[in-house]
């Protein structure tokens, strides 16, 4: 027997050779055979065994720790949780440790509780399933504010990160049944209809959430049925109090009967009632708690006072995930990786992000200093920079061979026109514009002035860009009202795929009606339905001192804090449907369904040129995973950009798709080991090169992954070549095109 064995034993009140026996042979044994190993013994015959009478001191072999853990978790016991504190640090035991965890024993646990939340909090993205995961189980054992925290930090990581990570999120968030907004919807479908490894979980996950929604829409339609009796005025109908005593009623019975009833407030149930009511009419009505109404207004105008970068705690320490390249951290000399280990003088160990962030932000122009440690610096060096008011960027562009300017819209924001006039005034200034390609893919809408406001930039004075008509037949025209901005004879190419929504549908349908734009990719979404957000009476905002007159509550301005929480709350509101919309042709972009959520009419906006997008197949996707999971490609990447920092900065530019030119690429191919071609080993180079690349140039590569990168993107690849011929130009005696884009099929077949 080894002495880590030895070492549990003294603790025990009474030898117990069964215990003694099975913790021998779990040394040595991967994480999967010790929980095996563990699970062995009946449980009737596991309740005679003598169990140490405290936590084991000192701390016993990984495995020793996990097996008895994983034994006196099934007899309820959850003494031994803290034994698992090390284990969510080693890359080996981490998942197993908190398969241990998400076990009935740590139910509420607050020492589990504890440990889940300080490691989520200084864990690494570099383990994007185990932290993902983490989250899960916190939500699901944790109490009523560590299922709210879990859920935040599921949805900053699907908002802020990218990637696996971003995915890993999105599936964990989807899991715990919490309430997806309709961005993640998108996300989970568009994961669901591709080629990747958890397609099949993600499919299963949506049909879950629908399965959810249609349930809490069956008891929601009782509530329904008494309010319209009520409302018609049947004598025979439950009113007036009764109808309130039914709810009352129900509300009592699931809080005091069902099993998970004590875990959430009336208010948690109060509002689930409310949404369930609203999602049975149509899928974007909804009911917003306070917090989401914040979330809601934020994304429609993206603004902050603060110093302007992507923040996460990375390995423990607050880290700079990347800068706002136009924000006041980046002009300060601040990069991606940097760590922030203090703000004024206030240390950000151990502490929340949210409480670290609050600290960063502040009134535009007030002093903030913070304490930066960079890798390969010897001591810590402090960095003052006044505040400044941070645009989160919606509008990325790049330049392309031959004038064309590449514009990737975000979101429609409320100042969303302006910030595209903006850059394509720019490009007009620094030389010859030769055309315009809009890129609309993934983006789900927004402010529906934005979206008129857009088209106001390439249509005359007078053109219709929308119609909406109510349930009342009301009719409403939104129609251009000044002359173009972008001359006629600078051809524009729009980018959709079915991932555009709302906004997005109605310029490049708009635009594609009155004949101003060639749109290009898949046939939209079909989300044409107008909300309108409605206050509750009785349940107002806190009111605020307005200092800057945005009509937005800032973080640092000051308000009425009526329940004394610190934070700064909105009343709930009800998004509501009330109208549809109709381009200029009279066709809508609704898709319309029946009752049980058949498709009766598919809506969306069919492009003027149909390209897919290619998928990998799923040997390929299963050989990625493997290689970026370890890192190789952003190792290789990070070298280059270290050893040849000139070359890099080319190549994350244009390759021409030769991997010849990258230094050492024979060797470093070689080292994968792997059925990958070539050519799709150099797009994932390219794409982390990309990524490091950024903060040299001060500026992000517009797009998303492959999308926006001429190199790999065959939608943008179409859109160019439509875009030069309309010059009277043929692509492939452009340099730069001829060796990257591929040649359509139409061609081939005239050619051959």
């Amino acid at each position: 027997m080894l002495l880590t064995s030895v070492s549990i034993l003294c603790f025990f009140q009474a030898p117990s050779p069964e215990l003694d026996a099975l913790l021998g042979s779990a040394q040595g044994l991967p994480p999967a055979d010790v929980l095996t190993l563990a699970d062995g013994p009946a449980l009737d015959a596991l309740e005679s065994w003598e169990f140490p009478s405290a936590t084991p001191s000192p701390q016993p072999s990984f495995a020793e720790a996990l097996c008895l853990t994983r034994l006196s978790a099934r007899l309820g016991d959850a003494t031994y949780g803290t034994l698992l504190a090390p284990l969510l640090e080693d890359a080996l035991f981490r998942l197993a440790a908190l398969s241990v965890l998400d076990m009935d024993a740590f139910r509420r646990n607050e020492n589990a509780q504890a440990i889940l939340s300080t490691w989520l909090q200084s864990e690494t993205s570099s383990s994007a399933v185990a932290w993902a995961e983490g989250c899960r189980v916190l939500y699901d054992q944790g109490d009523g504010a560590r299922r709210r925290a879990a859920v935040r930090w599921l949805k900053e990581a699907v908002n802020q990160r990218q990637g696996e990570a971003q995915v890993c999120a999105l599936l964990a968030l989807a899991r715990t049944g919490a309430t997806l907004e309709e961005e993640a919807i998108l996300q989970l479908e568009a994961l669901a209809s591709g080629i990747h490894p958890n397609a099949g979980l993600a499919q299963s996950l949506i049909q879950g959430h629908a399965q959810k929604e249609r349930f809490r829409e069956k008891l929601e339609a009782l509530e329904r049925l008494y309010q319209s009796m009520d409302a018609e005025g049947d004598d025979s109908a439950i009113t007036g109090s009764d109808d309130i005593g039914l709810l009352e009623e129900i509300l009592k019975m699931a809080r005091i009967r069902h099993m998970e009833g004590s875990y959430y407030t009336q208010e948690e149930m109060v509002a689930a009632a409310a949404d369930g009511m609203l999602r049975l009419l149509d899928p974007y009505s909804t009911f917003f708690t306070g917090e989401e109404v914040g979330e809601f207004l934020y994304g429609l105008n993206p603004e902050y006072g603060g110093i302007g970068a992507y923040v996460n705690t990375v390995d423990g320490v607050f880290t700079i995930i990347r800068p706002i390249y136009s924000g006041p951290a980046y002009e300060a000399g601040l990069l991606s990786g940097d760590k922030i280990l203090s703000v004024n003088g206030w240390s950000t160990a151990d502490q929340p992000n949210d409480n670290i962030i609050k600290r960063l932000k502040g009134p535009p122009d007030t002093d903030v200093t913070v304490e930066i440690f960079r890798r390969g610096w010897t001591e810590a060096r402090d960095f003052t920079m006044k505040r400044g008011r941070i645009e989160v960027p919606i509008v990325n562009t790049t330049s392309l061979p031959e004038g064309i300017l590449y514009l990737e819209l975000v979101s429609f924001s409320m100042d969303a026109a302006e910030r595209v006039q903006r850059a394509i005034d720019s490009a007009m200034e620094a030389g010859d514009l030769r055309g315009v390609i809009f890129d609309l893919r993934n983006n789900p809408g927004g402010s529906l002035d934005a979206a008129v406001g857009i088209c106001d930039l390439f249509l005359p004075a007078g053109k219709t860009v929308v119609t909406t008509r109510s349930r009342a037949g009301e009719e409403e025209r939104l129609e251009t009202e000044s002359p173009a901005v972008v001359p006629t004879d600078i051809p524009l190419a729009i980018l959709v795929n079915e991932y555009s929504a709302s906004a997005s549908e109605i310029v490049s349908g708009a635009l594609s009606v009155h004949g101003r734009a060639v749109t290009v990719g898949q046939r939209t979404h079909g989300k044409g339905s107008v909300q309108t957000l409605l206050g509750l009476r009785g349940l107002q905002d806190e009111r605020f001192r307005d200092g800057n007159h945005d009509r937005m509550h800032n973080e640092w301005e000051e308000y009425e804090d009526r329940n004394k929480n610190e934070v700064y709350d909105f009343g709930p509101r009800v998004k509501l449907t009330i109208a549809y919309y109709f381009l200029p042709d009279g066709s809508t972009i609704h898709t319309q369904r029946d009752h049980e959520g058949s498709i009766i009419q598919e809506g969306g906006v069919m492009p003027d040129v149909f390209v897919d997008f290619p998928n990998y197949e799923p040997v390929v996707l299963r050989e990625l995973d493997r290689l970026i999971s370890e890192e190789r490609f952003r190792t290789y990447a990070k070298t280059l950009l270290e050893d040849f920092q000139e070359t890099a900065v080319r190549l994350a530019s244009y390759d021409a798709k030769d991997p010849a030119l990258y230094p050492g690429w024979d060797a470093f191919f070689l080292s994968l080991d792997t059925l990958l071609e070539p050519d799709v080993a150099r797009q994932w180079v390219r794409r982390n090169l990309r990524t490091l690349v950024s903060d040299l140039r001060g500026q992000v590569f517009a797009g998303s992954g492959f999308l926006g990168d001429y190199v790999e993107d065959p939608q943008l690849g179409e859109a160019i070549r439509q875009i030069i011929s309309e010059s009277g130009l043929d692509w492939r005696n452009i340099a730069e095109y001829a060796a990257t884009l591929e040649v359509p099929a139409e061609v081939v077949e005239q050619e051959g």
